[in-house]
């Protein structure tokens, strides 16, 4: 008899987290029939995948502390689930202490707050997984087989293969494969350029990199020749790798140096780095760095939970004002009817940590009326409501300060400049960006400074800290599963995601210091300012040009690499996979549709349901397909990230969910299948379920 056959699509940490809770599930419920369990990683690193890889060069930093970093559920999982026994199941702080004991090297000595390196990161993940590989293997019945190649295409098989309707997989080394069910974990791609786009211009051209991944291979000295410009499109998180991969990666050294305030180091050059690294993006404003996380050692009690920007807030203005549509949702608009929560809560942790529990009760009176009011559908919406929502909280500090004003002196909260500390507007043009680069490199080190003080005592970044990130949930939902209007939802994606990845989710201290000592080194220039554009060919003779929209800067350079993470579009990917599934009838676009049917959005995201099963073309489900991280980056916020231990993690929750299902399926194998159907019974969502668990 043919084993029923479950193939796992992308060996990345979520494969990990996967297998994880299959290694739980599977010992105490054998399958019924054989199983063939086959983990496809193209990289060839199976369990780290490709960005977490063990063997990427040790410039790369994650951006999440070492004791916020897990491999599998654990006693917080709500519901309870069946766990592994602990030795099976260490966070990634107690492997690095066993691996640091075992081997000195100061890579593993980490404490809790720490920002690891992101091949130890791949090297843990590497370790476990082979681990519940081991495990798994053990299971009378069940068999694992890792390939080291890619899935290029995927097809029903119909009534083949004793009459079971399958899936056919086709992968690069010209083999194929029957699976009974897929879980598809694929990760981060890259797209080709959108027609008439200036990627597309720029792709046209020899130097043009597209993706720096893997570092090691895209950035090499061919690509990126010592001694010559650089042109890098990014500021975040990206970047940064780019920055210290053509630095430090090509034999560079960052030294402590005291002199060096408010980072402490000093960059030691090889020669062998480009002669300059030019860094653009639209706003021409970098990252923020990741604040000292104070939180990390309690954070039930630390997190902040919201006060003004909650799940029942949102339940309430959506029935009050929201868009009343046919399939029964009612989307919000973000700007009009949540901004001004967002801004308010912020405004409140900023306070509360200036002047303590106790003193902001009396501005929590203060607000209250007006807080009524806008959750009874009375507004003032959007910016204007900000301000009046801010300007009631503050205004027992008016009447005790005698300052009505909005200014960061009179320690009012000031939304607008945390926002955009660095207007566009602001530019000045005719000194060569001068002015430009000096304060970008105020506010960097000002930034350090904030950062160094935490995210509990420094009062702006606890007020992105506890509302940009320990508040997603309530993100979520806001925005999953078309929860705003299409143009919202636009805007949200274009402006917002932004906000987010600037205030809450930049690189930790580590890196940052080391941005700062390139700075000091004249090896990064971001006096180019915003709205660059990029062209081929300039007057001396160099590959390309870039000149500053609002500075009038011109620099040439002769490479240029893209330093940003690409959106998951299954319609513009580089790799066949998803294309092929759009082909076949196994997926389909998933689209916020609005109340006229022309303004629809279509993020890019795959139509899941709230199980991340497929939606298919005729609107049945597929429930033996499962999309995790990637495809449903659109349809629903924040699902890609490494999982947190002790949290009840969204992000295991999902990978597990998913074994237990298949676990589920195992047990039920009889020994002759009939063709499955799709599960009428696994509902669409069309509005949104904040219900449940923090998303990490």
């Amino acid at each position: 008899m043919t084993a029923h056959c479950v193939v796992v699509v992308g060996g990345g940490p979520m494969c990990t987290y996967a297998l994880a809770h299959l290694a739980a599930v599977l010992p105490e419920a054998p399958p019924a029939a054989r199983v063939r369990l086959v983990v496809f990683e193209r990289g060839g690193r199976a369990g780290a995948g490709e960005v977490h890889s063990d063997a990427q060069p040790q410039t790369g930093y994650l951006n999440r502390v070492a004791g916020q970093i897990a491999f599998a559920p654990d006693e917080s999982s709500d519901p309870p689930r069946k766990l592994l026994p602990a030795r099976l199941r260490p966070t990634f702080q107690e492997w690095c202490a066993e691996r640091h004991a075992r081997t000195q090297h100061p890579d593993f000595a980490l404490r809790p707050h720490e920002v690891p390196r992101r091949y130890v990161h791949g090297l843990a993940l590497r370790e476990l997984f082979l681990r519940y590989v081991e495990r798994l293997r053990g299971v009378p019945g069940v068999t694992v087989e890792l390939r080291g190649t890619e899935v290029t295409d995927v097809t029903r098989t119909g009534a083949r293969a004793e009459d079971r309707d399958r899936f056919l997989l086709r992968s690069a080394d010209g083999r194929e494969l029957a699976a009974d069910e897929i879980l598809f974990v694929t990760g981060h791609s890259w797209n080709t350029p959108a027609p008439g786009s200036e990627e597309e211009r720029l792709a046209a051209h020899a130097g043009y990199v597209p993706t720096p991944y893997p570092l090691a291979d895209r950035l090499d000295e061919r690509a990126v020749r010592p001694g010559r410009p650089v042109l890098v499109r990014g500021l975040g998180l990206t970047a940064i790798d780019v920055f210290l991969q053509l630095t430090e990666g090509r034999g560079g050294v960052f030294v402590a140096d005291g002199d060096a305030a408010p980072h402490g180091l000093r960059y030691v050059p090889t020669g062998r780095e480009p002669s300059v690294i030019v860094a653009v993006s639209p706003s021409g404003v970098p990252v923020s760095g990741r604040p000292l996380n104070a939180k990390v050692g309690d954070p039930a009690r630390l997190e902040h939970t919201g006060v003004f920007f909650t799940v029942d807030a949102v339940r309430a203005l959506r029935s009050r004002v929201g868009v009343r549509l046919p399939d029964g949702r009612r989307p919000l608009d973000f700007d009009e009817h949540l901004f001004p929560l967002v801004c308010l809560e912020m405004a409140w942790v900023h306070h509360r940590t200036v002047r303590g529990d106790a003193a902001v009760r009396q501005l929590y009176d203060a607000v209250t009326p007006a807080y009524r009011d806008f959750l009874a559908g009375r507004g003032p919406w959007g910016e204007e409501g900000a301000d009046a929502l801010v300007r009631a909280l503050e205004r027992p500090l008016g009447e005790r300060d005698g300052n009505d004003g909005a200014d960061e002196d009179s320690g009012r909260f000031a939304w607008r400049v945390l926002l955009d500390p660095l207007p566009a507007g602001s530019a000045r043009r005719g000194d060569d960006g001068a002015d430009w680069a000096r304060r970008v490199d105020a506010y960097l080190r000002r930034d350090h400074r904030d950062a160094l003080e935490g995210n509990l005592r420094n009062a702006v970044k606890a007020a992105c800290d506890g509302v940009w990130r320990d508040l997603r949930a309530v993100f979520g939902a806001a925005v999953d599963f078309g929860g705003l209007t299409p143009d919202s939802h636009r805007r949200f994606v274009r402006n917002h995601l932004r906000h987010y990845n600037r205030l809450s989710n930049g690189a930790g201290l580590e890196p940052m210091r080391k941005v700062l000592a390139l700075l000091d080194a004249g090896l990064l220039d971001l006096s180019v300012g915003p709205e660059p554009a990029v062209r081929p060919g300039s007057e001396d003779g160099a590959a390309f040009t870039v000149t500053g929209g609002c500075t009038g800067v011109i620099r040439s350079v002769d490479a240029v690499v893209e330093g940003r993470v690409h959106p998951f579009d299954p319609r513009r990917d580089v790799l066949p996979l998803y294309r092929s599934l759009l082909d076949a009838g196994l997926v389909r676009l998933w689209r916020n549709r609005g109340p006229a049917g022309t303004d629809d959005f279509v993020p890019g995201a795959l139509d899941l349901t709230d199980r991340f099963h497929p939606v298919l073309p005729d609107g049945s489900t597929e429930p033996r397909l499962t999309f995790l991280g990637a495809p449903a980056e659109g349809l629903r916020v924040f699902q890609q990230s490494a999982a947190r231990p002790f949290s009840n993690s969204s992000v295991l929750a999902v990978a597990a969910d998913w074994a237990e299902e298949a676990a589920q399926r195992m047990a039920q194998v009889p020994p002759a299948r009939t063709p499955a159907a799709t599960d009428p019974a696994a509902p669409h969502p069309t509005a949104p379920d904040p219900e449940g668990r923090t998303t990490q």
